[in-house]
């Protein structure tokens, strides 16, 4: 099996290498060993499983380019650890018996997650296979970084409460973030909190792995695994709320600076003489549609307010219409941009954006193909996320759950 082996960065800092086996790429401390191919090739074996790409011992033998008497040992293992079960034969037309199909078992890793956002928190417990098997939200205007923390605290112990076998912790965050450090800077319209770690205080208390990552990002991340990403390497996506911001994965990977800190298509001008905006730049995107723009407009439109779900319902109104209209066209202004520069096969649309009706979504799609310049002869997709009004939570607990299909998780038993 070819393996080969070039220097990189990992999340917390500390130098790594990347390793490619068959195009799939897994993260190792410097100094690949045995143990880290055994651990990393179980965990893409649950991964291929849990997303379902595969679903028995001969499909993972393709997919993963190892014997069959190898991946035998592999699920033979972690069928005796409970991750995966035996279920019923997959009825084929070729020649020879049926294989038998092959699910994550409930005596799986179980992960948390963990969504801090303006306005309100949620945490989750998940499975591998990113089903929800418990969940909480609070909503709260925060006063501070340490209230934050402390409804963080309480909601991720009710979460341990209910489930013993979490082996890691996903965090996902509004930004501005850095990854590396697992701390939230300064968001805009945050009542001033900035500068709150994250990842070193719940590892502390909790005593298992955290993994942190923007939101966006996070979305980017589950979408790509679980959603309307699944199938491709080349993905854009955009959250639209009380802000605008993205996710970027490129080449099978979610994006990440050296620095630690995540893209900000919000912040992409889409206009030199535009708004002000608070950050200090001038005519940012999210100036002109970010969630509160939009249902001010249709106040003063409509002599009425409406949230920005109701907005979406009444796309029959030409007022609204127009409105919404205006606010694809500055929206695919940044998009191209990015396009231009990135060539992704497909943007997702999340938080609000879901909402939008299918004509919307229609009409984004036929703007950017009609003025983007970089690889024209592809059409580059737009779709809603797959997971919808769950993607940013569901998201968060993929930090975790990722980490495991890396073969990263601690412990000799795993």
């Amino acid at each position: 099996m070819l393996i080969v082996k070039q220097t990189s960065l990992y999340l917390s800092g500390r130098l790594s290498e990347t390793v490619f086996r068959n195009g799939v790429r897994c993260m190792a401390t410097k100094g690949v060993n045995r143990d880290f191919l055994k651990k990393s090739n179980r965990g893409l074996a649950l991964k291929l499983i849990a997303t379902k790409q595969c679903a028995s011992r001969i499909e993972l033998s393709k997919a993963m380019g190892l014997t069959k008497p190898a991946i035998s040992a592999i699920v033979n293992e972690l069928m005796e650890k409970g991750y995966l079960v035996e279920t019923h034969k997959q009825m084929t037309s070729d020649p020879g018996p049926n294989p038998i199909c092959l699910e994550i078992g409930p005596g799986a890793p179980k992960f948390a997650g963990l969504l801090l956002q303006r306005g309100y928190a949620e945490s989750t417990v998940c499975d591998m296979n990113m089903r929800i098997l418990r969940y909480e939200r609070v909503e709260k205007r925060w006063k501070n970084g340490e209230e934050l923390m402390q409804t963080a605290y309480r909601l991720l112990d009710h979460m341990m409460e209910m489930e013993e076998n979490v082996r890691a912790i996903g965090v996902s965050s509004i930004g501005q973030v850095d990854v590396n450090k697992g701390r939230i800077l300064t968001p805009l319209y945050f009542n001033g909190i900035e500068n709150v770690d994250v990842t070193a205080p719940i590892a502390a208390r909790y005593g298992l792995p955290v993994f942190f990552d923007h939101d966006n990002q996070s979305a980017a991340l589950v979408e790509q695994l679980f959603g309307n990403g699944r199938g491709y390497q080349d993905i854009l996506m955009i959250g639209i709320g009380h802000g605008v911001g993205c996710g970027i994965v490129m080449g099978g990977q979610r994006y990440h600076s050296h620095t630690g800190f995540p893209p900000e298509i919000g912040h992409v001008s889409i206009d030199v003489r535009g708004n002000q905006c608070r950050c200090g730049n001038i005519g940012c995107l999210e100036t002109y549609i970010m969630s509160p723009v939009i249902e001010e407009k249709v106040r003063a439109a409509m002599g009425r307010p409406m949230d920005y779900r109701e907005i979406c319902q009444r796309e029959n109104s030409p007022a609204i219409n127009a409105i919404m209209e205006e606010m694809i066209l500055d929206l695919s202004g940044a998009v191209v941009s990015l396009l231009n520069i990135l060539n992704c096969e497909i943007v997702l649309l999340g938080l609000d954006s879901i909402y939008w009706p299918d004509r919307y979504v229609q009409l984004l799609e036929d703007i950017i193909n009609e003025r983007k310049f970089s690889n024209r002869g592809r059409r580059s997709l737009v779709s809603k996320a797959g997971v919808l009004d769950q993607t940013q939570i569901l998201g968060a607990a993929c930090n975790a759950v990722s980490r495991c299909f890396e073969g990263e998780l601690p412990g000799d038993e795993w």
